[in-house]
């Protein structure tokens, strides 16, 4: 007999989507068909739901040490599994997790109190971490983020070093793609402003176009996967597709908060919406989507980074003393869901890819993860894409209590997260317990 078994519900298989059933034993799927199944030791009717892989959002700051009033991994991974997001990969925020001691706390941690399984990116990188490449692969850590600008600026020479050391272990190299020259240029011109449009504007598509394009350069002379974090421009997307035609080994992401708001927004939202790379234009917000449904960009994530409200309120006194970044993790599928899929821009099962397959596939989760299919983790979210609801903060899970999108109007939204086969949310609501989460190496 086995454990679970779903009944009555639209399958999105990697074939495309079926009505049927699936069962569920020792936390894998055991079988998928239409019909027929034996019973099970707990029995679900999700008729008239859709059942689709547990989401995974691969960029996530959920970690640092010095910013645990803003998220951890209890609070953040309750967040992810309430709002159908069954893995999260972590990245530095600002304490680097490059050695064996930092990455072990990481994981220790995560695995004392996420509800969610997680894995972890390295970074952030600098010319003193590369040779710890192999040492960090050694822990199961296949990802190495590192900036083309500052704060945690390497040349493009010592990324070019990176990558070489990064394709030896057969991983991926991670870009914040800005380039520091233009930015610089820009903030000397710009400093003297305080409001939030400053900020805005100082990022511009030049810094973007300009680093994605030197980066992938880089990877066509070393032949590593690179993978262009937070894609915000037109030129970005257009760079990384003439680099793919030229064969360079390129993913890309990008994120709701760039697929939703341009610098109109900013004079509602102000420092909400401060965020690294910035928001950019209406231009940028339809070349974004036209990238995600060409599979010019290949995920979805959130950089979900959260900070207090009273650090984003200095903002509106001086833009330059709020930091950047928003909370997002919650809310990425129902607003992908009702702004992708509701909306026409994207089909059920491009969304599947973009937030489930890809991703597992990109950073070495699938098979286990990012499809339904025998074998794989029981990693399941139910959908139902008729209900409407309104995004509130104070139904949210994050402890900073806000979020950007707050009043939005979503249709279709997951009511069931289950992970290796056992229901961690249903409801909105996190009905596991913190500790459930695994750690995933690669």
């Amino acid at each position: 007999m086995s454990d679970l078994v779903l009944r009555n519900g639209r399958i999105v298989l990697p074939e495309g989507m079926v009505e049927g059933e699936i069962s569920v034993e020792n936390g894998r799927i055991c079988r998928i068909a239409v019909s027929g199944l034996p019973k099970g030791d707990e029995e679900i009717d999700v008729r008239g739901k859709v059942i689709i892989p547990g989401v995974i959002d691969s960029h996530v700051h959920f970690y640092d040490k010095k910013f645990m009033n803003r998220e951890d991994f209890a609070s953040g991974s309750s967040a992810a599994a309430a709002g159908g997001v069954t893995t999260v990969i972590v990245m530095p925020l600002d304490t680097p997790v490059v050695s064996g001691s930092s990455i072990g706390e990481a994981i220790d941690l995560g695995c004392k109190t996420s509800v969610t399984d997680f894995s972890l990116h390295a970074g952030n990188m600098s010319s003193e971490s590369i040779k710890k490449v192999p040492e960090i692969s050694s822990f199961g850590i296949k990802s190495f983020k590192a900036f083309t600008c500052e704060p945690y600026q390497m040349t493009y020479d010592y990324i070019e070093e990176l990558m070489c050391y990064v394709k030896a272990i057969g991983g991926v190299t991670i870009i914040h793609a800005e380039d520091q020259k233009v930015l610089g240029k820009n903030l000397r011109s710009l400093r003297k402003r305080k409001d939030p449009l400053a900020h805005a504007i100082s990022r511009t598509n030049e810094a973007e176009e300009k680093a994605v394009k030197k980066v992938l350069k880089s990877a066509e002379r070393t032949e590593c996967w690179t993978h262009i974090a937070h894609v915000t421009t037109r030129e970005g997307c257009e760079a990384v597709k003439k680099a793919r035609e030229r064969r360079v080994h390129v993913s890309a992401e990008t994120c709701p908060h760039f697929l939703i708001f341009t610098t109109e927004d900013m004079e509602r939202l102000g420092p909400y919406l401060k965020v690294n790379p910035s928001i950019k234009s209406d231009r940028d917000r339809a070349a974004l989507w036209q990238a995600l449904r060409e599979g010019v960009i290949d995920i979805v994530s959130t950089d979900h980074a959260p900070a207090l409200k009273e650090e984003k309120e200095k903002g509106w006194v001086d833009i330059w003393e709020a930091p950047a970044g928003v909370p997002g993790v919650e809310t990425l599928l129902p607003i992908m869901l009702s702004e992708g899929v509701s909306k026409g821009r994207l089909t059920l099962e491009q969304l599947v890819s973009c937030m489930c397959t890809k991703p597992a596939v990109l950073f070495g989760l699938y098979p286990r993860k990012g499809a339904i299919q025998e074998g794989a983790d029981a990693d399941l979210t139910v959908l139902d894409l008729k209900s409407e609801t309104k995004i509130s903060a104070d139904r949210l899970h994050y402890k900073v209590g806000w979020t950007p999108f707050e009043g939005m109007k979503v249709k279709g939204i997951p009511v069931m997260t289950i992970l290796r086969g056992a229901i961690i949310a249903q409801g909105g609501e996190v009905v596991q317990s913190t500790g459930y989460g695994q750690f995933l190496p690669r």
